[in-house]
């Protein structure tokens, strides 16, 4: 008989690494679920589709483009993030989906997140790079919206509605915008609104934005640029209600979104209605 024992190196059974990246914090990823959904929902033959439909060349560049092989799509449907910002904007543009859409931000890291945003902003280093995008929403803007992410990615200029705050008539108020999505082509979502404001004589009257609102069906979430975050839930088919200071100052307000919409102000809103409100 055998008295040898069985060599435990052997019997020892390997952890299989996990192949999602363990979170960092504040790290903004892309929200690969909702990436697959999207695609099942707006391109019948799927991946087949992105990759005929993917741009033949850029814009003002003759040189062809590679469509993303399908193995390159599984990964990012699995949340890794395309490699440059280009190619993020081309996969929003076929899906016709605002870029934030796409992005998931870490619920219970909020500001942390901003303040990694706003780290890379100010020393233009992005990571992952494919964020670059959002260096045309942060800060104090002559221009904005981006013009050239509108045109270049989805052939269109964006829809804006402006209001203005005339600070003889009343201050330090909070005001409710009524969002409606109107005629846009997916009324369930989700769909991006970004809200942002300039003085009428300070800082060169440049567009500072400070704050986005989403719509996914009945949910409502909006994001401060402080990282302050609130949701409400709202029936199918009303407008959203998101409520914004005005304060001492004579300022201009507005909203612009990729998809149309409209937009009413109004100064009190019903206590019982579902409601959002950015921080004053």
């Amino acid at each position: 008989m055998n008295d040898t024992k069985p060599s435990r190196e052997r019997s020892r059974v390997r952890a299989v690494p996990d192949a999602t990246p363990p979170a960092r914090s504040g790290v903004v990823a892309l929200d690969g679920s909702r990436l697959r959904d999207l695609i099942v929902e707006r391109l019948p033959r799927r991946a087949s589709e992105l990759r005929e439909r993917w741009p033949c060349h850029e814009a003002g560049n003759s040189e062809s483009l590679e469509p993303p092989h399908r193995a390159t799509i599984h990964r990012w449907t699995q949340g890794q993030m395309p490699r440059t910002k280009d190619d993020l904007l081309r996969l929003c543009g076929i899906l016709d989906v605002d870029p934030m859409c796409l992005l998931s931000l870490p619920e219970h890291d909020s500001e942390a997140t901003m303040e990694r945003l706003s780290t890379a902003y100010l020393h233009g280093r992005w990571d992952p790079p494919a964020l670059e995008f959002l260096n045309s929403f942060l800060g104090r803007r002559t221009m904005w919206p981006p013009t050239w992410l509108s045109r270049d990615f989805f052939a269109r200029d964006w829809h804006v509605r402006e209001f203005e705050h005339d600070p003889a008539g009343r201050i330090n108020y909070y005001a409710t915008l009524r969002i409606d999505v109107g005629a846009c082509a997916y009324p369930n979502g989700p769909l991006v609104y970004h809200v942002a404001y300039r003085h009428r004589a300070l800082f060169g009257m440049r567009w500072l934005q400070y704050g986005v609102v989403q719509r996914d069906g009945n949910r409502v979430k909006l994001l401060h640029i402080n990282g302050f975050t609130e949701t409400c839930r709202v029936d199918a088919g009303t407008p959203m209600q998101v409520q914004t200071w005005l304060g001492p100052g004579a300022a201009v307000f507005r909203v612009a979104s990729l998809h149309p919409f409209a937009l009413d102000v109004a100064d009190q809103v019903s206590d019982d209605e579902p409601i959002v409100r950015f921080p004053g």
